[in-house]
């Protein structure tokens, strides 16, 4: 089972389509108590200054630290991955987790990103990271395909031990995929990007 927290916000049911797809378990949660799951996904669309408001709100901000403490993992996936950093600059500045070493800024080459790009993941590069797939949907080891995204802010990501793939040559200065031990944080909608994202979640969960 898979526990996707409810912020109030966010692309829920299309999140749980596409981890259904794969024929996993999963289920919305509103209340940290509630969390179960070794494996918590954290949705997000929108600006950063009202989820993160909601987010303390709930007190999954405390949750999420003490689960990954605790050895979980975590999936963090489009503004559920920008908050895993420092701060954001959006909405006039906004602390975040401080889970992640990195930043959110706004793209500094155009006022938004609304596109496919390629993406090319081999599984095997992963190794050094313990961020491991549970379920062994597939043995397959590459990605070789194109991915959705849609935002305006980007992750900088400040370190160097994580396993990190940039939007494109042309965004290079922004994450587009981050795998730091048990997390991982995608800028892109996985659930968005049809045959990709579903080899994708096959891959690493």
């Amino acid at each position: 089972m898979i526990d996707i927290l409810d912020v109030g916000s966010g692309n829920l049911k299309s999140l749980k389509n596409w981890i259904e797809k794969a024929s996993i378990p999963c289920r919305y949660v509103d209340n940290p108590a509630d969390i179960k799951s070794g494996l918590i996904v954290l949705p997000g669309v929108g600006s950063v200054g009202p989820y993160m408001s909601r987010f303390r709100e709930k007190g999954f901000d405390k949750a999420v630290i003490g689960h990954i403490g605790g050895g979980g993992r975590v999936l963090g996936i489009c503004l559920g991955f920008q908050i895993l950093g420092g701060y954001s600059e959006e909405d006039g500045g906004v602390e975040c987790l401080n889970i992640l070493d990195g930043h959110v800024e706004r793209i500094q080459s155009c006022d938004s990103h609304n596109g496919w790009e390629l993406i090319s993941l081999n599984k095997k590069k992963l190794n050094n990271q313990s961020f491991s797939s549970q379920y062994q949907l597939t043995r397959k080891q590459k990605i070789e395909g194109r991915v959705f995204y849609n935002h305006e802010y980007g992750f900088v990501n400040k370190d160097a031990d994580t396993f990190d793939l940039r939007i494109s040559k042309e965004l290079d200065r922004y994450s587009g995929l981050i795998i730091k031990d048990k997390i991982i944080g995608i800028q892109f909608h996985p659930e968005k990007s049809q045959h990709s994202g579903h080899e994708l979640i096959s891959m690493i969960l």
